[in-house]
């Protein structure tokens, strides 16, 4: 039978004493736990990008139609371009039934649209004499605020793109919704004959929009989120009372 001193059976017993208390420590600990995207309940890493917004401009197909002094035009328009800044209708047309060298007779067109909340521009003009051509223009504001500039934060630049086609980068006011145009002619023939010759006139429109078009410019200097600067490395963790355990000498008694 082996004799003990009376230090040898202190450290065994304070040894006896660590082992038990580091299996409770290893008993209560719960790892951290992933949540639905994996990352241990720690947020990823995002970056930064700047919006910056310039003004394009698009066309829709010109329409050629006529006009008839007693059955105007009528027809409709939409956009699926979305943050529209204004909208241009452009008429034009060459009157075909002047008379005496295009000085008399000379007729008068209008053109009126009516916007989706149903407000109405309206417009005319007599053609001119000689050249017996006229125009007329309306331009129509949609929305003349520059969308948000406020930088993005996301994973990548495709989720920074998404994120600028929703609000507040994104403005879908009339996207997708009908405005109607109507082309109205008076003839300007005074004659009761060539008056009741006179059917009307032919027009060109020419449509088109002015939007705002955003870009992404990442910030190659910040990187935001609790990941740090990505060059710290992560210490797994071990419970106190075991690196207590092994740092001491009574480890040579297991």
């Amino acid at each position: 039978m082996i004799h003990l001193k009376k230090n040898d059976k202190i450290i065994i017993l304070i040894a006896v004493v660590v082992i038990v208390i580091a299996g409770i420590g290893i008993a209560l600990y719960e790892s951290p736990k992933e949540d639905e995207n994996g990352t241990n309940g720690q947020q990823s890493d995002k970056y930064l990008f700047y919006v910056d917004w310039d003004s394009r401009m698009g066309a829709v197909t010109p329409i050629s139609e006529f006009a008839g002094k007693s059955a105007p035009y009528e027809g409709m328009i939409s956009f699926n371009k979305g943050n529209l800044k204004t909208v241009m209708f452009n008429l034009s047309w060459v009157d075909d039934k002047a008379t005496f060298l295009g000085r008399f007779g000379l007729d008068t067109l209008t053109l009126q649209i009516t916007t989706p909340d149903g407000t109405i521009y309206e417009e005319s003009a007599r053609s001119a004499s000689k050249t017996r051509d006229g125009n007329v223009m309306i331009s129509v504001p949609v929305s003349m605020s520059v969308p948000s500039n406020e930088p993005i934060e996301a994973e990548d630049y495709d989720e920074a793109l998404q994120m600028l086609n929703e609000e507040p980068y994104y403005n879908d006011k009339w996207v997708n919704e009908e405005f109607t145009i109507t082309v109205s002619v008076h003839v300007g023939e005074v004659r009761i004959l060539k008056k009741l010759m006179e059917k009307g006139n032919g027009f060109d429109l020419d449509i088109t929009y002015e939007y705002y078009q955003g870009s992404l410019m990442e910030d190659q200097t910040v990187e935001t989120g609790s990941g740090g600067d990505g060059d710290e490395e992560t210490t797994p963790y071990e419970p106190p009372y075991l690196s207590m355990l092994m740092s001491t000498g009574s480890a040579r008694y297991i």
